[in-house]
């Protein structure tokens, strides 16, 4: 697959990430026909956007979009690691730090969206606005996005290491 049709579906996703949270934290609700698309943020009943104050509401989305920021900038990092990819430069300093910040990122933004949940809950309360059960869950793409971000810092370690060997096989020649 071609670098460049990578990158316009990574930006696309970038889009989709954008429009899902400000679509979960509004009450617009896009209709296609009879049929009413409705958001919801992870770990609020359906509908339940629609019975919070405007306060509420921009509480609980300043309280979603560091996680969404996070992923944002892990993806911009993608997008700069393709680029690398693209001239060529598989193995290079900034392209193994290119794949580690989009790694990091991704990290920090799947253990935000875990705490989001039980955070915003509190918050409403807090705020009077709240009558939410209060639960903290992880499914298992979380737990495997985990283990793949784990497994994406092997990696660059293993990169670095043969970056390191390359140039110490060059300076024997």
């Amino acid at each position: 697959m071609k670098i460049t049709l990578i990158r316009v579906l990574l930006w696309l996703c970038v889009a989709a990430q954008a429009a899902f949270f400000v679509l979960a934290w509004t009450t617009y609700a896009p209709s296609i026909g009879s049929m009413t698309i409705d958001m919801t943020a992870i770990g609020m009943p359906f509908g339940a956007r629609h019975a919070l104050t405007p306060s509420a509401r921009l509480l609980g989305a300043a309280l979603a979009l560091p996680t969404t920021l996070v992923l944002v900038y892990g993806l911009w990092r993608l997008d700069r690691l393709l680029l690398n990819f693209h001239r060529r430069e598989l193995f290079s300093a900034q392209s193994i730090g290119h794949l580690r910040a989009f790694a990091g990122a991704t990290l920090l933004s799947t253990m935000l969206s875990i705490v989001e949940a039980p955070l915003r809950t509190l918050a409403l309360r807090l705020a009077g606005e709240g009558g939410q059960h209060f639960a903290v869950g992880v499914n298992s793409e979380q737990l495997m996005l985990i283990l793949v971000c784990g497994m994406f810092y092997l990696i660059t370690r293993l990169m670095q290491e043969g970056r390191r060997l390359r140039e110490e096989n060059e300076g024997f020649v």
